[in-house]
């Protein structure tokens, strides 16, 4: 049976029994925001108004990062794959020999590949374990960020914007033409295109590349927008506290 939020509340007391329920919530702090708390104090419409918005905007911010970590996940899938793919291609194919050459530069180097790999490993670990937590439950989710608490939310957005950006910015210079992105670009390996054609599409693997580290950019934008989201679930939380401490030091003004 579904009930309203007036039936929560207890029917309208006097002036000094307001007052002394305020000083009952001062002594014992509570949630005013929530029925259980709400309902030890008169109310009026100015607070439930308070309220209904208080919880609009918890809601909307619990939308916003459920729908930030599931794009952050799936902006990781592609690069995680293409260079799996592409270290795998260079790992089993650079021994061949055709015409007294391999497929590859003569010096190869693979830390582009390898930084971009792990950085997609580990934001798909992350993103997974919020996500299984909103699995779970949003109590689940909610504990969690208890847990944690706001300093370590920070720090782990902060710290993996700035591996993103490092990430993004590294791959593109780490193009230099000895390494796997570079090569596979390169003119030089277009001439020797036709030699090892049953062994490697240069272009494929070009073009592959080409779109992980587009979706390397795209998922620093994302972490830096999900930052933003976590930072307005942090002013609702301060504001929150504000109003509970202003309705409970000064009643007479709700």
């Amino acid at each position: 049976m579904s009930m309203s939020f007036n039936s929560y509340v207890q029917p309208p007391i006097g002036l000094e029994t307001k007052h002394q329920a305020f000083a009952q919530c001062y002594a014992s702090p509570i949630n005013l925001f929530s029925p259980s708390g709400y309902q030890q104090i008169a109310e009026t419409p100015h607070l439930e108004r308070i309220r209904q918005k208080d919880y609009r905007l918890k809601r909307q911010i619990r939308t916003w990062k459920l729908v930030a970590r599931v794009f952050t996940f799936l902006l990781a899938i592609y690069p995680l794959y293409s260079q799996a793919t592409t270290l795998h291609k260079f790992l089993s194919t650079r021994d061949i020999i055709i015409d007294g050459r391999n497929a590859w530069a003569k010096e190869t180097t693979i830390w582009p590949t390898i930084l971009l790999l792990s950085t997609s490993s580990a934001t798909m670990v992350v993103s997974l374990f919020i996500l299984a937590s909103y699995l779970l439950s949003v109590k689940h989710a909610n504990k969690t960020e208890k847990t944690v608490g706001t300093a370590g939310f920070v720090i782990e957005m902060g710290a993996h914007i700035a591996v993103w950006v490092a990430t993004a910015v590294a791959y593109r210079l780490g193009n230099t033409g000895n390494d796997l992105w570079g090569w596979t670009c390169s003119d030089k390996a277009d001439q020797i295109q036709d030699q090892f054609q049953a062994v490697i599409d240069f272009n494929d693997f070009c073009n592959v590349q080409s779109y992980a580290w587009i979706l390397s950019i795209a998922q620093a934008v994302a972490l830096i927008i999900t930052g933003a989201v976590y930072y307005l679930a942090w002013r609702r939380l301060k504001h929150k506290e504000r109003m509970e401490k202003d309705i409970m030091q000064n009643p007479t003004h709700f």
